[in-house]
């Protein structure tokens, strides 16, 4: 089974260190798929994924 996750901008927190932390966190596995904006914070959809696939 799917594991997915929401991952959203912190309150007052900048774009860049919103994509710094989405990106440490797609390193450990997990992959955007969607995203979207609800009044300026940004929503992103993330999927579960295995990090190598060998």
């Amino acid at each position: 089974m799917d594991e997915y996750k929401l991952f959203k901008q912190k309150a007052f927190e900048s774009i860049a260190k919103f994509e710094k932390r989405l990106n440490e966190t797609c390193q450990l596995g997990w992959k955007p798929l969607s995203i979207s904006s609800d009044h300026g914070v940004s929503i992103v959809l993330l999927q579960k994924t295995e990090k190598y696939n060998y």
